[in-house]
């Protein structure tokens, strides 16, 4: 996956997304960790992160929800398909380490919108061109993916090379949405 910045314009009367040319980082201690750290490290209980908070971090407060969006492209080598989804909220359960403030390992829940799918042929800079004004999703449908961070590994991903995450779609949601 890949994790890009797009900047939110008014253009017409309607807003579009253009790519800013920057990426972000959630893993790591990079945006959600830093998250975790401003509000006290808290452990064995939930916490919530939007995606203004993730831009303000981010940009070390020069922008906002308002001007940038947080966005996925979720099969960045594909030549097939262009999937981008945006990153609206994160919210985590941090289990704690033994020692105040530290960290074992942290679920996730992802909420993420569609923000633009095709299906075709396409070579990179095809896609670039594609992707380079797009306009911004007037649907406030989304959908949730489940990760971790942490374990041995810290505050990275989950296991590499093992499938450890899905999309789930509203109505895949209602049924599971009772189990939790």
């Amino acid at each position: 996956m890949a994790f890009l910045v797009f900047e939110c314009v008014v253009q017409g009367g309607r807003g579009v997304l253009r790519p800013a040319g920057q990426h972000f980082q959630l893993g790591g201690y990079q945006l959600i960790y830093q998250a975790w750290d401003k509000r006290g490290r808290p452990t064995d209980q939930g916490w919530h992160v939007s995606a203004d908070e993730l831009i303000a971090l981010h940009t070390n407060g020069k922008e906002s929800y308002k001007t940038r969006r947080l966005v996925i492209d979720f099969d960045p080598r594909a030549t097939w398909r262009i999937g981008l989804v945006e990153l609206l909220h994160v919210y985590a359960y941090t289990y704690g380490g033994g020692k105040p403030g530290e960290a074992a390992w942290t679920p996730l829940m992802l909420r993420l919108r569609d923000v633009f799918y095709i299906e075709r042929n396409i070579t990179p800079d095809q896609k670039t061109r594609i992707i380079a004004k797009i306009s911004e999703p007037t649907r406030d449908d989304h959908f949730i993916e489940f990760l971790y961070l942490g374990g041995a590994t810290g505050w990275n991903w989950g296991r590499n090379g093992s499938t450890n995450a899905v999309f789930i779609k509203p109505d895949a949601r209602e049924y599971f949405q009772k189990f939790f």
